[in-house]
């Protein structure tokens, strides 16, 4: 059984955590790949995650809301990635209605990025605490070939239904699984096919999660409660979501 955690910021951990120990745990509980996503714009990984054996490692670029001032001088302009590495992925970009941040200022940001997704015909990972109907509308006029993925999802089935149909993968977390009645209602209405499981560490950990910090080990014991919740093995659910995975970033199945 093999799992992988969509959205997991190693290079964000804190300091006291040891990254090699966190990535063992990983390997024990079955993780073979992990997506580290950019909240700045690229993701600087620590030594210890690219030398990790076991564990292949991919990168996103993106400029999260929370981070818009802190990335004002590249706003606007297309990345040169010609003579470097290209991420698998733009994001965690999109719209938070809890910042003092304007949404129009955050409409703008998010835009962008959905401009450069289109430039280097990547998805998305799309990060959202309301404004679910704008963003929709944002996703849907930006018609990404690759498409986007909903990160962290705990909003309404039907919503998660509009996002599918507009193109969009849902990506479960701890956070997902606070209300079980509303995500058996969304599972009946997203298929399989749409399905991402993602750890958010070092936030949101499960509750009774026995580190202090929340790690990408934590993604089989998500992915054990959500095939409980469709009643599906977990090695079947677990193998879906990892193609599921490979297929969105365009990663090869090694």
């Amino acid at each position: 059984m093999r799992w992988f955690d969509t959205h997991c910021h190693l290079d964000r951990l804190p300091a006291e955590v040891a990254v090699d120990m966190v990535l063992q745990r990983a390997v024990a509980a079955g993780v073979r790949r992990i997506l580290v996503p950019g909240v700045a714009g690229a993701v600087q990984v620590p030594a210890a995650v690219s030398v990790a054996e076991n564990i292949k490692i991919a990168t996103a670029w993106g400029v999260h809301p929370d981070f818009v001032a802190a990335a004002n001088g590249q706003i606007g302009a297309i990345p040169d990635w010609k003579n470097g590495h290209t991420p698998v992925a733009i994001g965690e970009c999109g719209l938070d209605r809890r910042l003092a941040l304007s949404i129009d200022r955050q409409e703008e940001v998010f835009g962008w990025q959905l401009q450069i997704a289109r430039a280097y015909d990547l998805p998305v990972i799309v990060h959202l605490v309301g404004h679910g109907q704008r963003a929709l509308q944002m996703l849907q006029s930006a018609a990404l070939s690759r498409g986007f993925i909903i990160h962290s999802y705990s909003g309404s089935p039907e919503m998660a239904a509009e996002f599918v149909a507009a193109g969009g993968f849902v990506s479960l977390s701890a956070a997902s699984l606070r209300n079980r009645e509303k995500l058996q209602k969304m599972l009946a209405l997203v298929p399989l096919s749409r399905l991402l499981l993602e750890t958010d560490a070092p936030d949101m950990p499960l509750p009774g999660w026995s580190e202090k910090y929340n790690e990408p080990a934590a993604v089989a014991a998500i992915g054990a409660q959500v095939a409980e919740i469709c009643g599906l093995p977990v090695e079947k659910l677990a193998e879906v979501v990892y193609t599921n995975a490979l297929r969105i970033f365009a990663l090869k199945d090694e």
